[in-house]
């Protein structure tokens, strides 16, 4: 089996997999994990034009999308946008959909341990260290648009606060 068959297919058995986890009780909240600066994404605009943001909201998914993973894209920017409207747009905070099967971004599935469509937030600290949190609550959430946003706000609130910026 070629990568390009395997990760769609370990999407959709992770998605499953996470279903049933939803199912049986919320999953602990992940702890905080060190990553090296070194093997994290290409630079976003506000990277190339010398304002790095205290903190990157990823959402990574693959190319084929069912509507629920449309959905979680969709909610957590507009979460975003109304919650830290002023964070985007001074590059505090950057949003960052990414497809993981596309090359330059297939290292973050074992950079952060991905399963399935997931949502990571990197603090970037002044000392050039990484910190990340997959957001892990988000497809058990995925059917409850209050509950999602107000999850994607207070994990977000708490990696900017974490940054103290």
């Amino acid at each position: 089996m070629s990568l390009r068959t395997a990760i769609p297919l370990l999407l959709v058995v992770a998605t499953g997999l996470a279903y049933a986890a939803a199912a049986a009780g919320e999953p602990p909240a992940p702890a905080a994990t060190t990553a090296p600066a070194a093997t994290l994404a290409a630079p976003t605009e506000a990277e190339r034009v010398g304002a790095t943001p205290a903190v990157t909201l990823y959402y990574f998914h693959a190319t084929a999308r069912c509507a629920t993973c449309r959905a979680i894209e969709a909610h957590a920017e507009e979460a975003l946008h109304a919650a830290f409207g002023r964070e985007l747009a001074n590059h505090t905070l950057a949003w960052r959909p990414l497809n993981v099967e596309e090359a330059d971004n297939r290292h973050f599935i074992s950079e952060f341990q991905l399963t399935s469509s997931s949502m990571v937030a990197v603090r970037h600290d002044p000392d050039g260290s990484r910190q990340w949190r997959r957001l892990d609550r988000i497809w058990p959430l995925a059917h409850d648009k209050a509950a999602f946003v107000r999850y994607v706000e207070e994990e977000v609130a708490a990696t900017l606060r974490g940054a103290g910026r």
